[in-house]
């Protein structure tokens, strides 16, 4: 059976249900993104086990600090078949309405550190790069060190053999200028962005042949 795990913050949580009751149930899976997945692979693959563990408003230092940030089985950690991460936006975002500095070399240090210790809970790892769009929130001073961590983080994961599904470019073409139609305030999905950000992650591991069965 595929086991996957969604981290992630708040694009990728979408207000899932946190209580134990919840468990494996599409409530826990937020109304976002990964609940596309998740209904798209159950009905294809049939036997597939999701956790979603995004956190709203976290920074790539804060994920491993929220409370069961990472699943356990009877006790025991999980093993995945695909650790998927999506963040760093947050750490874009913040300082902005903060009026403090942006430190890329910390985040990239911290995104560096999950990753090292994913790799040994993981059998694939798949990171999402941090996207925007110019509109609402994001003004053009965003771009400069978006890019130099999208930059990063690409660097860390060719440098410890980890998948890297680019979503910057390819969001830019498909909005066709409408970007208030995908990211309402130039961060979070709107339904269509969620439907977008789903499709892009079930064709990268359809190619990738990340779970060995095809997902039409």
């Amino acid at each position: 059976m595929n086991k996957l795990v969604f981290l992630g913050d708040s694009v990728t949580d979408c207000s899932r249900k946190r209580a134990i009751r919840f468990e494996h149930c599409e409530e826990s899976y937020g109304n976002g993104w990964v609940a596309y997945v998740f209904r798209k692979l159950i009905a294809n693959q049939g036997q597939v086990k999701l956790w979603n563990r995004g956190f709203s408003g976290s920074l790539i230092h804060e994920l491993r600090n929220q409370p069961e940030w990472w699943p356990e089985e009877q006790g025991q950690v999980v093993r995945a078949s695909i650790s998927n991460v999506f963040i760093g936006i947050n750490d874009i975002w913040h300082p902005f309405w903060k009026g403090s500095r942006h430190n890329i070399d910390k985040a990239l240090e911290d995104f560096r550190d999950l990753i090292s210790l994913l790799k040994t809970r993981s059998d694939e790892i798949v990171v999402c790069e941090p996207f925007a769009l110019p509109c609402g929130e994001v003004t053009q001073q965003w771009w400069a060190p978006l890019n130099e961590l999208s930059d990063g983080q690409l660097k860390i994961c060719e440098e410890q053999d980890v998948h890297w599904l680019g979503l910057q470019d390819q969001l830019f073409n498909d909005a066709h200028g409408k970007n208030e139609e995908y990211l309402v305030d130039g961060v979070h999905p709107t339904d269509l962005g969620h439907r977008w950000l789903s499709t892009q992650w079930l064709n990268f591991i359809l190619e990738k042949d990340l779970l060995g069965k095809q997902v039409d």
